[in-house]
């Protein structure tokens, strides 16, 4: 092969990637930066990215309109998304706008001033700059644009950036790309609950309103709260509205979840979004497998293993996993409840009905857990939740298990107050239930003082819950119950068995109970 052969071929090799880079994002960051690392999980972000720039360029008639991404910090997110992704976008559509926001000023520039660089950058200009013939013109910012918050493409062109912290000024500018970068920069600020509200407040009444027809939303998110940004439009997003956004999600953990710790279907995912939480259906979104790290060439299993033994559960949820508990957490623990597969034969069951009023999908749910104490160990053992949001459905099939050959002996409790009192009452006229063990028991305090012997006795290891379906929602729950937690029905009925068991020698026998109203 002679020199000039040679040059033909590496001019034809460069012109390939120059055509890859403006057809792909992933070609585009490699092309960029020669650097950057296109590691598994960061070529499927760049797919999703790639969704979100077709809604831009057809103005909302394809593609991603709404996107939400959960990783770790320092995964290579921010240099994607905040840098990568908008000099792209300018790149191929020099007539849009990008409004580029974070927690901090300060953070919301440093992004701005690297979508700048690379703008500048010959790199860039080979690919839609003045050395790319572009037949609409090159791509370049227009001299008069020296700041780093905000700045304008040169004409023909209309496009620019403006780059502005949480609560800065954005009013009076357009966004066709809307990008949040890290709302939240602290559990401090995670903690605080003016400060979600300013977010919240700031991201409907200014933000929102910035977008142009077609404009598209990018929100990356370490999830502090089950009530940050994130968490409160997962809440929308579970809620029955048609009208309310819907956010695609791309949630990709540290470590991959254990196969069933995955949500089953969409009724279930979207009962997981009413709490402010993400699952995707199936299994991991990269087609991991349990355990598997996200980036091994990063941190490894083991190294995250070794991350997880020196942080507490109030970062490595969160911050790592993506699964955020609630402020006032950690009143039971990763851990504290010990699944089994049986419980002993012979013991004393006991069920206490936690109930509700309600018809919403918003509604607290009714519930019910079989427990029995175990005297020869000690052990407290749970199975079979039964728990169902409409009331009168809830009591039919309560009735149905007090009549399964299955229940008996067991001694159903409910709540001496209110409108339990009434359930109480309909069931003893019930002549159907006439052997079937009911009481009325009065828990003192509130829900979190009664949980307090079942919180004892877990952390001793003292408490079994028998491996089932329900079982994984049930210990979602507990690891975020706290005076604050949305949904608490599920530790409510355990809590109450508690006190069944502790009023056991007060409890009267089947027939001294029957027949009476």
């Amino acid at each position: 092969m002679n020199q000039t052969e040679r040059e033909a071929l590496l001019a034809d090799g460069e012109k390939a990637e120059r055509a890859l880079a403006r057809r792909h994002l992933i070609d585009y960051a490699c092309y960029m930066a020669p650097w950057y690392i296109p590691a598994p999980h960061i070529v499927l972000l760049a797919q999703y990215l790639e969704k979100v720039e077709l809604f831009i360029r057809t103005e909302g008639k394809e593609g991603i309109g709404r996107l939400m991404v959960f990783m770790p910090p320092r995964y290579g997110k921010s240099e994607t998304i905040s840098r990568l992704f908008p000099s792209w976008v300018l790149g191929k559509n020099p007539d849009k706008r990008v409004i580029q926001t974070s927690y901090g000023a300060d953070l919301a520039q440093d992004d701005s001033r690297k979508v700048r660089e690379y703008l500048t950058s010959p790199r860039f200009m080979n690919i839609f700059g003045k050395n790319a013939c572009s037949v609409d013109g090159a791509v370049e910012i227009s001299i008069d644009s020296r700041s780093q918050a905000h700045w304008d493409l040169a004409a023909p062109h209309r496009g620019g950036l403006v780059a502005a912290g949480i609560g800065g000024g954005i009013t009076g500018k357009g966004a066709n790309l809307l990008n949040i970068d890290d709302p939240i920069k602290s559990r401090d600020e995670a903690d605080s609950e003016a400060y979600l509200k300013t977010l919240m407040s700031w991201y409907r009444s200014t933000a929102y309103s910035r977008l142009e027809k077609g404009g598209a939303i990018v929100i990356t998110h370490t999830r502090w709260s089950l009530d940050d940004l994130a968490g409160q439009l997962l809440q929308a997003m579970g809620s029955d509205s048609e009208l309310v956004d819907k956010y695609e999600i791309l949630f990709l953990p540290a470590i991959a979840l254990d196969e069933d710790q995955y949500a089953r279907d969409e009724a279930q995912q979207k009962e997981e979004m009413l709490k402010g939480i993400f699952l995707p259906i199936g299994g991991d979104m990269l087609g991991r497998k349990a355990g598997e790290a996200l980036w091994p060439d990063k941190a490894s299993t083991d190294q995250l293993k070794a991350t997880r033994e020196n942080v507490t559960d109030l970062e490595w949820w969160p911050v790592y996993q993506q699964l955020p508990q609630p402020i006032t957490g950690g009143f039971f623990q990763d851990g504290d409840f010990i699944v089994v597969d049986e419980a002993p034969k012979g013991l004393k069951w006991y069920r206490y009905m936690d109930l509700a009023i309600g018809r919403t999908s918003r509604s607290d749910f009714n519930s019910t857990v079989a427990i029995a104490h175990d005297p020869n160990t000690g052990f407290i053992y749970l199975r079979d939740m039964i728990r169902i949001r409409e009331l009168n459905e809830f009591l039919a099939t309560v009735k149905e298990w007090m009549l399964s050959p299955g229940e008996k002996g067991t001694i159903w409790a409910v709540e001496d107050v209110a409108f339990q009192t009434v359930v109480f009452n309909d069931f003893m006229k019930d002549k159907d239930l006439i052997n079937t063990a009911i009481t009325q028991i009065r828990p003192e305090g509130d829900k979190v003082t009664r949980a307090r012997p079942l919180q004892t006795r877990c952390r001793q290891g003292f408490v079994m819950v028998v491996d089932a379906p329900w079982v994984r929602g049930f210990l979602q729950e507990a690891f975020r119950f706290g005076p604050n937690a949305r949904k608490d029905d599920q530790i409510d009925t355990a809590s109450g068995g508690m006190k069944a068991i502790l009023d056991n020698a007060r409890i009267p026998a089947p027939a001294e109970m029957i027949g009476f109203a």
